[in-house]
Order: C-alpha cells, then structure tokens, then sequence
C-alpha cells in the first residue's frame, strides 16, 4: 500500500507544480504581455504538446533512475561528497548547480548542431507564441535523452544529498518556467545573472543576429564563459519562432516532430 502512494505521489507531485506554474504564468503575463494577439489555437497546442510530452515523459521516468544505479553499481558512490547539514548546504548547492548547469549547456549546444538532436529540439523552437506552457513544449524524448546522458554522470561525480538535488530541481523549474514568460520584464544590469524573459527571448529569435545565443538554463555565467551570450537592449523583444515558419498544427504532428516531412512529404519544411 505504501509503494502504492508512493507511486501516486511521485506522478502527481509534477502534475499539481506544472498546472500550477501555468496558473500562475498566465495571470502574470496579463499584467505586462509582450504580445496581446496569442490566438487561442497556438495556445491550445502549447498545453497539448507539453501535456504530451509530461505523460510520455512520466511513463518512462525509471530509465534514468536505472541508468543512474547502473553507473553507482560500477563505480560506487560519486568521487566528490556534497554535505547539507548548517552551513554546508549553501556552498554544496552552489557547486551543484554550477556543474549541472555546465553539463546542461553542453547539452543544450548539442541540440542545436547535431542534426538528430536538432530534429527533436525544433519542435521547442517552432513556438511563435513563446509563453509559460512553451517550457514544457519539448518532443517527448528529450528529457529521457537528457536524463539518461546526465543522471548517470552527475552521479559519477557527485554523492548528493537529496536536499540538495530536491532544490536544484526546484530552482531550474521555476526559473525555466518564468523564462519563457510572455511578460516585458527587463532586468537591466542585474539581466546576466539568472537566465529570465528577456533573456531566454533573445535565444528563440528569429533575427540572424540573435542565432545560437543564449543557451543557458540558469546562469548566463557560461554563455559568457564560452561566447555565446547576447546582452538584451531595453527595447530587445524579437519575434520567435523558427526561420522557416513551420510548426505543428496537431498532437499527432508534434508526436512524430523529427519525422514529419517524410510523412508530409510536399510540404516545404527546414
């Protein structure tokens, strides 16, 4: 009974957070929108896609956690110990979120130079209405993918306490949600450090200039690091989307995203 609950728990704790992270989204983004013209079409396939992408992605949440002791069961625990308790929780959170942050950037370059990769993470960028819900627009396997790549190694190098990871995980999904805000926030000096609206705004650009910038999840300390970073004007509120327009006019099509033009063949894609 107790596994039972368990396993109810665990499936409903993100469901509750990421209806209410949209809740919340929707009523911030009354207040100063970007845009006011979201037709209630995009809007409806952006809770489609992300609800897709929370079921699928919940019906295969074990596979890292089993990569993850696959990795502990060779190797051990992780080489660096991570204390929580009094003041050690502070600077043990901080290196956490540091390294996961590089890795995530990495990760996230990847998925817009390698081909494979980029035929998924498009379907993320085909969203010309960015708003909350455009956060959790991601084709189906790239969490799994993420998961799989990252668990594994974060492990190898760390023996975290579940304090800590509890709320890295937390922290990323706020910030990632109040990324993709459709709100005109402009954190002016204070923007290079936590990735935020304006932002994450610049990296869905349509604009050339604005191409392969801003990668960052959290901090923009390795945009910065690596060259990648494009600081935000006052006045800098791009169109997004993708340069060839295209984007999914269905759940059908955004479960099948890297495929689509073999299925469509005459429809002129990028």
């Amino acid at each position: 009974m107790a596994g039972l609950l368990d396993s109810v728990l665990a499936f409903c704790t993100p469901a509750i957070l990421f209806t209410a992270a949209i809740v919340a989204g929707r009523l911030i983004e009354r207040l100063r929108p970007v845009e006011t013209d979201h037709p209630v079409s995009a809007i409806v396939i952006d809770y489609k896609l992300a609800a897709l992408n929370f079921f699928l992605n919940s019906g295969m949440s074990l596979l890292p956690g089993i990569s993850a002791a696959m990795v502990l069961g060779t190797t051990g625990s992780g080489f660096i110990h991570l204390k929580a308790d009094g003041w050690w929780f502070v600077p043990s959170l901080l290196i956490y979120l540091l390294t996961l942050d590089l890795l995530l950037y990495g990760f996230h370059r990847a998925q817009h130079e390698i081909p494979i990769l980029w035929a998924m993470h498009s379907l993320h960028h085909s969203s010309d209405t960015l708003s909350v819900s455009t956060g959790a627009r991601h084709y189906w396997l790239e969490a799994t993918l993420r998961r799989l790549f990252l668990f594994p190694l974060t492990a190898f190098i760390f023996s975290v306490p579940a304090v800590v990871s509890t709320t890295a995980v937390l922290l990323y999904f706020v910030v990632d949600a109040c990324a993709h805000l459709n709100v005109r926030i402009s954190l002016g000096r204070f923007a290079l450090w936590v990735n935020n609206p304006q932002y994450h705004r610049i990296h869905h650009s349509v604009r050339q200039e604005h191409a392969n910038k801003n990668f960052s999840d959290l901090l923009p300390l390795w945009d910065l690091v690596f060259g990648t970073v494009w600081r935000p004007s006052p006045d800098d509120w791009p169109a997004t989307g993708l340069a060839t327009l295209e984007k999914p006019s269905s759940i059908f099509e955004g479960r099948v995203w890297p495929l689509r033009r073999q299925l469509r063949p005459r429809q002129v894609g990028r």
